[in-house]
């Protein structure tokens, strides 16, 4: 991580820390974020198996002995992708799923999603959301159909999955899976029953675990102050 992302992630923790609980509990209305999931036709031998995880330097963000999730690309089997959005109070509001992401399909999406995203969020009157900096998600056409639909993207400094609390879903929803392949001994799957089980675990992801995870926010933005704007393990 550059000198640059140090400074401008604490810039930012320190103008969020002088802002009180209810902005990341309600000013923010979803936190949306879209991840990929590898499948496999006997989960239950890949759940046992041991996962790679990548050792990051201390230039690249993260102290030793913090690891960080690597690409799904390479690792053998199709991906299957959703765009997920959470809410505090009301959890996991929207889950779906996508094939390509390009400009124009995400702004397809907003386009068809967004309004109905808003009204099952704890805010159906606000316009505010956050999600991180992908260049896709974050074209001028998609800026240009968020201004004509008159809702704002809360930006967030760049290479700072540590500050867009889904990504701790994610985490927790990948183990999820894992454990359920391993209790329920599912050694054959097909790609759509494999997709249908991480849409319900999404969907039934317990509401007081995703409420937790939002509540961490500002102890992340103090954390983040005291470790000179370095990146958090999430």
């Amino acid at each position: 991580m550059s000198k640059s992302d140090l400074k401008w992630r604490l810039k930012f923790a320190r103008a969020m820390v002088k802002k009180d609980d209810d902005f990341w509990k309600r000013d923010i209305c979803f936190y949306l974020d879209g991840t990929s999931w590898v499948f496999k036709t006997n989960p239950c031998d890949q759940a046992n198996s041991s996962h790679a995880r990548i050792w990051r330097k201390r230039s690249e963000g993260l102290k030793m002995g913090c690891t960080s999730k690597g690409k799904k690309a390479g690792y053998g089997g199709k991906t299957v992708n959703f765009f997920v959005s959470i809410s505090y109070s009301k959890g996991v509001i929207s889950c779906e799923e996508y094939n390509h992401l390009t400009g124009q399909s995400f702004t397809e999406f907003v386009q068809k999603e967004f309004k109905a995203i808003f009204n099952r969020s704890n805010n159906p009157k606000g316009n505010l959301f956050l999600q991180d900096g992908d260049p896709r998600q974050n074209s001028k056409v998609v800026k240009d159909e968020l201004a004509r639909l008159k809702y704002n993207c809360f930006s967030i400094p760049a290479r700072s999955p540590d500050i867009n609390p889904i990504e701790n879903l994610f985490h927790l929803v990948d183990l999820a899976l894992r454990e359920d392949a391993i209790k329920r001994k599912i050694i054959k799957e097909t790609k759509n029953e494999f997709t249908d089980r991480i849409r319900r675990t999404l969907l039934d992801f317990p509401v007081n675990k995703v409420d937790a995870i939002i509540d961490s926010m500002p102890k992340r933005m103090k954390l983040i102050i005291q470790n000179g704007g370095e990146r958090l393990k999430y």
